[in-house]
C-alpha cells in the first residue's frame, strides 16, 4: 500500500516539477532581461521609443524549442532526485536551469527604435546594429505561418517581424517573434519609423519650397520690367507656398 502511494506521488510529481522548472526559468528569464534592458539598452545617446523582442515560450523556432527542452530537462532531474533520493540530481537540475537561462541570453534577439535610429541585436553581448532612419526608404511588417510547436498554440503558429528597405534598395530583415503576443510591439516600432520618415519628408519638402521661394524672389527683384501689381501677386504666391508647401504623400501605415 505504501509503495503504491509512493508511486502515485511520483507520477503526480512529474508534471508538477516539469511545470515548476519551466515557470522558474520564465520568471528568472524575465527578471534578468528587464535588468539588462535597463542597464544595457540598445540605443545610445537617445532614449528608446519602441521595442520588441523574440519570446521563448511563444515563438515557434527551433532555437527557442531547445531552450524550453532544457528547462523541462531541469524539471526531470528534480523528479529523478525525488524518485531516487540522490541529492546530486537536484544540483544537476539547478545547473540545467542556469544553462537554459544562459542559452536564452545568448540567443536573445531584440529591436529598438529611437528618434533618429533603428537598433537590433542577435544575442546579448553580440554586435548591436545601428541604422540611421534617414537611410530607410520604407517599412513593412511581415507575418509568416510556421509549423513549429509551442505550448501555447501547438502546431498553429505565426511569426512576425519588421522588414526595412534601405535607400540603396537593400532589404534588412529584423528578428522574428510570435505574432499572437508580439505583433502589437512590432507594429509599434513600424509605426514609429513611418512617422519619423513622414516628418523627414515634410521637412525636406519645406526646405525645397523655401529654397525655391528665395530663388524666385531674387529673380523677381532683379527684373525691373515687373510692374508693382505683378510683384505683389508673385510675392503672395511665394508666401503661400512657403507657409503651405507641396509635400509628398504620407507614408502608408498598415
Amino acid at each position: 500500500m505504501v509503495e503504491g502511494v509512493k508511486i502515485l506521488t511520483l507520477i503526480l510529481a512529474l508534471p508538477f516539477l516539469l511545470a515548476l522548472a519551466a515557470a522558474a526559468h520564465a520568471l528568472i528569464d524575465r527578471a534578468v532581461k528587464a535588468v539588462l534592458w535597463a542597464s544595457s539598452p540598445l540605443a545610445t545617446g537617445e532614449p528608446e521609443a519602441f521595442t520588441y523582442e523574440r519570446r521563448v515560450y511563444h515563438t515557434a523556432d527551433a532555437q527557442m524549442t531547445q531552450i524550453v527542452a532544457i528547462a523541462f530537462g531541469a524539471g526531470a532531474l528534480f523528479w529523478l532526485g525525488l524518485a531516487t533520493g540522490w541529492a546530486w540530481l537536484y544540483g544537476a537540475g539547478v545547473l540545467a536551469l542556469a544553462a537554459a537561462v544562459a542559452l536564452d541570453l545568448l540567443r536573445w534577439e531584440r529591436v529598438a527604435a529611437s528618434a533618429n535610429h533603428l537598433w537590433f541585436q542577435r544575442g546579448f553581448g553580440s554586435t548591436v546594429h545601428q541604422i540611421l532612419i534617414e537611410n530607410i526608404r520604407d517599412v513593412a511588417v511581415q507575418e509568416i505561418e510556421v509549423r513549429g510547436f509551442t505550448l501555447r498554440h501547438g502546431t498553429h503558429n505565426r511569426l512576425a517581424r519588421l522588414q526595412v528597405r534601405m535607400a540603396d534598395k537593400r532589404v534588412v530583415a529584423l528578428p522574428k517573434t510570435d505574432a499572437y503576443s508580439g505583433l502589437d510591439d512590432v507594429e509599434g516600432v513600424a509605426n514609429h519609423l513611418r512617422l519619423r520618415l513622414q516628418h523627414l519628408a515634410d521637412r525636406q519638402a519645406l526646405q525645397r519650397s523655401e529654397s525655391e521661394a528665395s530663388a524666385a524672389a531674387q529673380a523677381v527683384a532683379s527684373d525691373p520690367a515687373k510692374t508693382d501689381a505683378e510683384l505683389r501677386r508673385e510675392l503672395r504666391r511665394l508666401r503661400k507656398n512657403a507657409l503651405a508647401p507641396d509635400v509628398p504623400p504620407a507614408v502608408k501605415s498598415r
